[in-house]
């Protein structure tokens, strides 16, 4: 692949896709994306593009399902295993075992469009990259249909980058942060990952509750302490920006639906903060 030290020897570039497996997903052939997931855009069609040259590669959190299984049945697919401690850990201790300089992240609820898989092969098929990641676009997809407004319904994340930024990272329990200074956006509208993280209702729920108990547990380290208007106005402040001045309303019913689950998941963050802060809850 492309070595910037010696520009001559340019003939393309290669991309690793990391794919970080959600523990609580059950995998079957459909849910386990694998190359499908960047490649065809089809579940149902696991086919590399190039497969002698680009790398899907998989961190898993030692899950209990299939997902070990079916991904040992691509020869272009590397599953690796690590104890889950947030989403950033994860991607910055498998991110220097890739194969390839350019790195694709995905989680296990996102898939590529065509129109991103499109403007990808553009960036690496340029014989000098000047930046060091790219913003991708996120839309969120809530029951089989894309949601175009508000940044809870779909928003952008650094998520084609080069392997060496793995050490700019900033870890948090919940929503980890890869910081690039030297970064670009890609700007074609058309192109984005799709989001899909409710897949059903009892699903959905417990991963709130793991999510809230994630960033109460942050909060009470970092000496913060649950207060009446925390359950008062944080969840209702959460609800009317997104809903009213991000143009969540624009999304009808799955947008209201969608508001009002990011200003419960608030909630629930103090709440579970609550029980810390009172020393109720006991691990």
């Amino acid at each position: 692949y492309f070595n910037d030290q010696n520009p001559e020897d340019f003939t393309s570039q290669d991309v690793t896709v990391t794919f970080q497996v959600d523990m609580n997903v059950i995998a079957t052939e459909e849910n386990v994306y694998v190359a499908g997931t960047f490649n065809d855009w089809n579940m149902s069609n696991i086919e590399m593009f190039d497969e002698n040259e680009d790398e899907i590669f998989i961190v898993d959190a030692f899950s209990t399902d299939k997902t070990v299984e079916i991904c040992h049945r691509y020869p272009n697919v590397k599953i690796v295993q690590h104890e889950y401690k947030s989403s950033g850990a994860q991607r910055s201790w498998g991110m220097p075992q890739v194969s390839h300089d350019w790195v694709l992240i995905i989680d296990s609820d996102e898939r590529c469009n065509r129109q991103l898989k499109i403007e990808i092969e553009k960036i690496l098929s340029e014989e000098k990259i000047k930046v060091d990641g790219y913003w991708v676009s996120i839309k969120t997809k809530f029951f089989g249909k894309l949601q175009h407004h508000d940044r809870a319904l779909g928003h952008s994340g650094m998520r084609l980058v080069r392997k060496k930024t793995y050490k700019n990272y900033v870890l948090k329990s919940v929503h980890s942060k890869l910081v690039v200074v030297n970064a670009s956006r890609i700007k074609n509208k058309n192109a984005f990952l799709v989001h899909e993280p409710i897949r059903g209702f009892s699903s959905h729920f417990k991963k709130m509750v793991r999510y809230a108990e994630w960033s109460a547990q942050e909060m009470y380290e970092n000496g913060i302490r649950a207060k009446c208007y925390h359950f008062v106005f944080r969840p209702l402040f959460k609800f009317i920006v997104h809903y009213f001045f991000k143009l969540g309303f624009l999304d009808g019913m799955r947008g209201l639906i969608l508001c009002q689950i990011t200003a419960i998941s608030v909630f629930m963050k103090y709440y579970k903060l609550y029980f810390l802060s009172r020393k109720l809850f006991k691990k």
